[in-house]
């Protein structure tokens, strides 16, 4: 009995060993990169996009069903929006890009006229992250872009203080 215990153990070891090789060679390190811009004092400008880049070195992919991107948004209280109208833009190592509007969702209005707001709440601000993408298979290894344009129409939008990228599998861009 003692004997199959230590035997499964071993097993296990030698497991654990090999799909650690495994990930080392196909470049599969389940990394996530995230970055977070704060926005001016002054608001976000209707032309002002908000850029971030990220690098995959190899086209493989760790997870069963892709890898995924995550935005997360931190508002004020009293923002004036349930939803945020966003332009989204990404380009890949080989110069193709792809571009998507979509409505961030921060709450729900109620009955009586107010927002219940999604997300963490503290004590002046409100923390949400929503999936953007998810399912994507890196199909070449090098860096992306991803550009983030608020949608509303005003000329300076006021109440988000920051916005943020969380790409699986990635890593950060080098700094040049």
């Amino acid at each position: 009995m003692a004997g199959n215990r230590h035997k499964s153990a071993y097993i296990a070891v030698c497991r654990g060993i090999l799909l650690s090789a495994a990930w080392a060679a196909t470049g599969c390190t389940n990394g996530n990169y995230m970055e977070v811009y704060d926005l001016p004092r002054a608001g976000w400008a209707e032309d002002q996009a908000v850029v971030f880049t990220f690098r995959r070195d190899s086209a493989a992919f760790c997870e069963a069903d892709g890898e995924w991107i995550d935005i997360t948004m931190r508002h004020r209280a009293d923002f004036p929006y349930a939803a945020l109208p966003l332009e989204v833009k990404g380009v890949t190592p080989d110069k193709r890009f792809w571009t998507d509007t979509i409505a961030f969702p921060l709450g729900a209005l109620s009955e009586d006229g107010t927002y219940r707001w999604a997300g963490r709440a503290y004590s002046n601000h409100y923390d949400i992250t929503h999936r953007y993408r998810s399912g994507i298979r890196y199909a070449l290894s090098g860096e992306y872009a991803l550009s983030v344009r608020q949608l509303t129409g005003q000329d300076t939008l006021r109440g988000i203080l920051s916005i943020g990228v969380i790409a699986s599998g990635t890593q950060a861009a080098d700094i040049r």
